[in-house]
C-alpha cells in the first residue's frame, strides 16, 4: 500500500494523520538511508493508532521504547535493514538513543539508561560502537562487559588504541558479532 493509501486508511482526523506522515517517514529513511531513526515521544493513544499503521506497512520494523521499562510516553526507533541482512536484527530488543534522552558519550550514563531498559547487568552486556574517542571509554566506566568496534572498511585511518579506549575486539563487519559472541547463533 502506498503512503497516501495508509494514511487513508489510518487517519482518524487531520491530527492524526500528520502523526502518522511523520511516523511513516522515520520508518522511510531508516530504510532509504540505512540509519536507526525514531519518531518523538507519544502518549498511549498515538502509539496505539501508529501500532495499527506500523502492522499493516511494515510489521516488525519498529521497536516501542521508552526511557524505562513501565514509560507511558514511548518512541518509535526504527532499525535499518542491514540488521536483518546481517541477522542481527532479533537480538535487538531495546535501543537508547542520544537524541532522544539527550545525553551524550563518553558519559556513561547512557549506557546506563540502556542497562536499566534491558534490566541487566553490566557484565552481561556488549557494547558495539563505532568511535574510539566517545564510545569505549563511556562503555568501561559503566561496567560494560565486552567492548567492541566496528570499523568500516572506508575508515582506513591508524588508531591508536590507549588502555582507557581499548577494545576488547575490532570488527570489520556487522557479521563478524556472530562468530565472536557464538550464544547469539
Amino acid at each position: 500500500m502506498r503512503k497516501t493509501e495508509l494514511l487513508d486508511k489510518y487517519a482518524r482526523d487531520g491530527d492524526s494523520r500528520l502523526l502518522l506522515a511523520r511516523v511513516l517517514d522515520q520508518w522511510q529513511r531508516a530504510e532509504q538511508r540505512g540509519v536507526p531513526t525514531h519518531t518523538g515521544f507519544l502518549s498511549p493513544a498515538e502509539q496505539a493508532v501508529s501500532a495499527d499503521l506500523l502492522m499493516a506497512a511494515a510489521p516488525g520494523q519498529g521497536i516501542l521504547a521508552g526511557g524505562y521499562p513501565d514509560a507511558e510516553r514511548r518512541l518509535w526507533a526504527f532499525l535499518p535493514d542491514w540488521l536483518e541482512e546481517d541477522r542481527l536484527a532479533p537480538y535487538f530488543s531495546s535501543v537508547v538513543l542520544s537524541s532522544v534522552c539527550h545525553l551524550r558519550k563518553p558519559g556513561a550514563e547512557i549506557y546506563r539508561i540502556a542497562l536499566r531498559e534491558l534490566g541487566v547487568e553490566p557484565g552481561e552486556c556488549v557494547s558495539v560502537a563505532d568511535n574510539i574517542k566517545r564510545d569505549i571509554t563511556g562503555a568501561k566506566e559503566a561496567g560494560i562487559g565486552c567492548n567492541v568496534i566496528f570499523r568500516s572498511p572506508e575508515k582506513k585511518h591508524p588508531v591508536v588504541f590507549t588502555e582507557e579506549n581499548r577494545p576488547d575486539a575490532v570488527i570489520s563487519q556487522f557479521t563478524e558479532l556472530l562468530d565472536l559472541l557464538p550464544a547469539l547463533n
